[in-house]
């Protein structure tokens, strides 16, 4: 038989109201010994309490959404970790959402958090709303909404927790151009998305800084994957064997890059240089170690997160929050002197 609210007062010898106050974590108008009894009946008879009813009365649910595009991928894991660790500390659970890059799966997802009643949503959109209706639906909705990783141009009135993906860029390509060569390639992850193209304004900033006329065929886009990496590098060198260093715009493509161009029997670094952006866990584990610009993904998920909480306690901030990258070298790219 499931057990009631109203059960749980009959055994306790409290009103309803008592035990919703112990529940609902509200000090006033309960001793600390009924508390006590209360929470241990509660423990004892296994009552787990009815989160949709508890949203109604206290217009709260202690639930926000993490909108990701793929769980799988090493960054969005350890995105999520963050997130999940601060909401934990705060006493609030996650709904995780996959979008796998898709706007449709990614207006389902929302749509249902919306009618979960959730007290926030972090959001890794997968793009520009392509519904304006729901674009429309979605701006008028008031809870707090925090992005995180990336940004769109339909969602510009949202703040969020992000790296200056321009810098990242240009720090990746000033250092492969540092070898001493002028032939450095962009794989850039999926087109037209945030982190693509600023990653790719800071790989043109500094080949145009470096006096070097920027060769568009030099420049290839897939998506943020392994496959993609790998593809894109097979038919990029098979064009222009004369490259000597790439820049890849995720430790995940960077990957698919180096295993290309080992099945080309290149070698990695003394003929073609190769430079990810990430530094996620397993970027020092292929072999070659991986040189990349590490950005601090757990402590991103954890800021978001932690600037969500805020937002629904209506502790406002200045807007968004940039965290800094840092160039680590590993021997993926040859020793500068």
């Amino acid at each position: 038989m499931k057990i009631t609210i109203n059960d749980i007062a009959k055994m306790a010898n409290v009103s309803k109201a008592t035990v919703s106050r112990v529940i609902n974590n509200k000090e006033e108008g309960v001793s600390e010994e009924t508390r006590k009894k209360i929470l241990k009946i509660i423990d004892e008879v296994g009552y787990v309490p009815n989160s949709n009813a508890r949203s109604i009365t206290v217009s709260e649910t202690k639930t926000i959404g993490l909108v990701i595009p793929d769980v799988r991928n090493l960054f969005f894991a350890e995105l999520a970790r963050g997130v999940e660790d601060c909401s934990s500390e705060h006493g609030y659970t996650v709904f995780l959402c996959n979008s796998d890059m898709d706007n449709y799966k990614q207006k389902i997802y929302l749509n249902a958090l919306l009618e979960k009643r959730v007290d926030g949503i972090i959001l890794d959109t997968s793009g520009d709303f392509k519904d304006k209706k729901f674009k429309n639906k979605f701006y008028k909705i008031d809870i707090p909404v925090i992005l995180i990783d990336r940004k769109a141009k339909d969602l510009e009135k949202y703040k969020g927790v992000f790296i200056d993906n321009v810098e990242a860029g240009y720090k990746a390509t000033k250092y492969l151009l540092s070898g001493g060569y002028e032939n450095v390639a962009y794989i850039g992850g999926t087109y037209g998305i945030d982190t693509t193209m600023k990653r790719f304004e800071g790989y043109k900033k500094a080949i145009e800084e470096a006096g070097i006329e920027l060769n568009p065929s030099y420049v290839v886009y897939g998506d943020y994957s392994i496959k993609s990496g790998h593809e894109n590098t097979l038919s990029l060198i098979k064009k222009h064997r004369e490259i000597k260093g790439i820049f890849a715009g995720s430790d995940i493509i960077a990957i698919g890059v180096i295993q290309a161009l080992k099945e080309m029997n290149i070698l990695v670094p003394d003929e073609i240089e190769v430079v990810g952006i990430d530094n996620i866990s397993v970027s020092q584990l292929i072999t070659p170690s991986l040189t990349t610009v590490a950005q601090p993904i757990y402590k991103i998920g954890y800021r978001a997160c932690k600037k969500l909480i805020n937002y629904i306690n209506h502790k406002f901030d200045d807007g968004d929050e940039y965290l800094s990258t840092e160039l680590i070298v590993r021997d993926s790219t040859r020793k500068r002197i």
